[in-house]
């Protein structure tokens, strides 16, 4: 269903593009919602609404914890106050930037097999950016398997960490070795090692609704320096 919805390659580096732009160039703390009200609506807009409601929770706590600490003089006991402001300043550059390492790889290939680019560049950008989902999936699946044979008790945790840390670790290693044979015989068997310019299953053209969401993000972006400038 989100595949659908989702827009093109091109269109989503050209959001990157431009939020990283707007965070870049521009420098008022207060006016970056107006970024990252964008890219909320963008992923809404991809039917994305788990991430765009997950993350709209916690920048909602963030600008909480900001204006504590601006007009209340909270001071954070874990971390620093300045991680606060970083994360808000990067919200759309975060959120833009996790939308287009999420993009199913056939899309991302087809569209970097387009613009001719070599087979061993395509297969490494592929896994640096499907890397973090992943191992994120991964993960859950070994907390999982650890909760069910009772091993992520409180209790157990403080009492044995080592082997609470070993009990994650050998699992992951050992499933990281298997996903790199996987995804070896994968490309191989889908033409990796083809010589020439390859088709896709996945390969999405840019209509008429990619061009609007292109020239909303730019007009988003500009609109947020011109009134940031204004304020100056």
């Amino acid at each position: 269903m989100r595949a659908d919805a989702s827009f093109a390659v091109p269109v989503k580096l050209w959001a990157l593009l431009c939020v990283f732009a707007g965070v870049t160039i521009g420098g008022n703390v207060l006016l970056t919602c107006i970024l990252t009200g964008g890219a909320l609506l963008y992923l809404v807009l991809q039917r994305n609404f788990r991430l765009a409601a997950s993350y709209g929770c916690f920048y909602l706590l963030l600008a909480l914890l900001l204006y504590g600490i601006r007009f209340h003089g909270l001071r954070m006991p874990v971390f620093s106050e300045f991680y606060v402001l970083m994360f808000w300043n990067l919200s759309p550059i975060f959120l833009v930037s996790w939308d287009l390492i999420t993009t199913p790889p056939g899309m991302l290939s087809a569209f970097l097999s387009r613009l001719r680019m070599p087979t061993p560049f395509i297969l490494g950008l592929l896994v640096v950016f499907r890397f973090f989902p992943t191992m994120r999936t991964e993960l859950k699946g070994v907390g999982r398997s650890m909760k069910n044979r009772g091993l992520t008790a409180a209790g157990q945790l403080l009492a044995h960490p080592v082997r609470s840390m070993e009990y994650v670790l050998v699992p992951f290693l050992l499933r990281v070795l298997q996903l790199a044979d996987q995804l070896s015989v994968s490309a191989v068997a889908r033409g990796a090692e083809r010589p020439g310019v390859r088709g896709s299953y996945y390969e999405k053209r840019i209509g008429a609704r990619d061009h609007i969401a292109a020239a909303a993000c730019a007009i988003v972006t500009a609109s947020y320096l011109v009134l940031e400038r204004s304020m100056a």
